[in-house]
């Protein structure tokens, strides 16, 4: 066990799967307390018992929320600072995916579900997070996980892009807001990998009968991103497919003292895909 973390108490939100749980696992081998905050019950399981196998499920606290809820996003804030005594680090991965639905194409309830989680859901535990370090005085990092999708608008449909680049600004206006209190707050961009969205049958029969998003300009495939995706073709001569713990090793840096003074930036790690 490493000591980047050392000091640092952060919820971890998404923390059940994909990016979250390898940033959750990550953050305990570096000597951070964790609480993990996911709304499946049953992925939290499996990271507490991984957490254990490693010795180090002490600084592990389970939690059951839903990032969309002000009363766990409140009640969040309150078991990390009841267990740990503090919190001074937010990694907010918790989001979900749209089904490539064009503007022409998506629907009102699609579009307000992708942004009541991607971009409300990202201000609800932001603000919650922001209360505590502000009435406390508390220097602070704020990690948001965004996409590629942010600044490129052929990623995915409407609704995922315009979420996610509303996550960019959210971003880019705390870190203007707060930064003078000592709380930095910076993004991530991944590049597109298999999660347990894209993985999922159901999710991908409905997004198949969508037209998807335009050609991904880095893809090197002349078909629809959406296409590329489901058919798993990542690797190319020029780009690889993201792994979970490469997204993590940012979330450290960008946690860690060693980014004190970065503020309002983003890492982009998506294997160069967002050069064409």
């Amino acid at each position: 066990m490493a000591d980047r973390l050392k000091g640092k108490i952060a919820i971890i939100t998404g923390a059940g799967a994909g990016m979250g749980k390898a940033t959750a696992l990550e953050y305990l081998r570096e000597n951070c307390k964790v609480l993990a905050m996911d709304n499946k019950g049953d992925r939290l399981a499996v990271l507490q018992k991984e957490a254990e196998e490693m010795g180090l499920a002490a600084n592990l606290v389970p939690f059951i929320g839903n990032i969309t809820s002000n009363e766990d996003c409140a009640h969040a804030v309150e078991a990390t600072v009841k267990a740990f005594g503090s919190l001074n680090v937010l990694a907010h991965f918790a989001g979900c995916m749209d089904y490539f639905a064009t503007a022409e194409e998506v629907t009102d309830e699609d579009w307000d579900y992708v942004l009541a989680v991607n971009l409300t859901g990202s201000m609800k535990i932001s603000r919650a997070c922001l209360k505590y370090f502000l009435s406390n005085e508390i220097r602070a990092s704020m990690i948001l996980v965004t996409s590629n999708g942010a600044v490129e608008g052929c990623t995915a449909g409407v609704a995922y892009i315009a979420s996610k680049g509303g996550s960019e600004s959210l971003a880019q206006c705390m870190a203007f807001e707060y930064g003078r209190n000592g709380i930095r707050v910076n993004t991530i961009q991944p590049g597109p990998f298999m999660t347990a969205i894209s993985a999922d049958p159901a999710w991908g029969a409905k997004a198949m009968a969508n037209k998807g998003a335009a050609i991904h300009r880095g893809s090197g495939y002349n078909k629809s991103s959406r296409d590329w995706i489901l058919a798993g073709e990542w690797v190319t001569e020029r780009y690889v497919a993201a792994d979970p713990k490469h997204i993590a090793g940012g979330a450290v840096y960008l946690a860690s003292d060693e980014s004190a003074f970065m503020n309002a930036g983003t890492l982009k790690i998506d294997g160069g895909i967002c050069l064409g």
